[in-house]
């Protein structure tokens, strides 16, 4: 259950982020195309910041999905006990302990 915390802790401001890049790819992005298709700004550095949101998406989103394996992986190891009691068999053989 600490992890479902910590997920909580760390999606609230990734949410306020996304919001954010929504935000810019809706209303700022346009105005940058336009800007570089006019010829106000080169039009290569107009992609490349009306398309960096949406890549910073991309990238939290492949991240999450990764996290998101990563902790129900780790939760149902430690649910089921699985996890630790291989670990503590690990180290116990390593320290000379186990043997007779």
């Amino acid at each position: 259950m600490i992890w479902r915390a910590i997920l909580l802790v760390f999606g609230v401001p990734v949410a306020v982020v996304a919001g954010i890049c929504l935000l810019w790819l809706v209303f700022a992005s346009p105005v940058l195309l336009l800007a570089g298709h006019v010829g106000w700004m080169p039009r290569d550095r107009a992609i490349d910041f009306a398309t960096l949101p949406a890549l910073f998406l991309a990238t939290c989103a492949a991240l999450e999905t990764v996290l998101r394996l990563v902790v129900s992986r780790l939760d149902d190891e430690i649910r089921t006990g699985g996890f630790i009691t291989f670990w503590w068999r690990y180290w116990w053989s390593r320290l000379g302990r186990n043997r007779p």
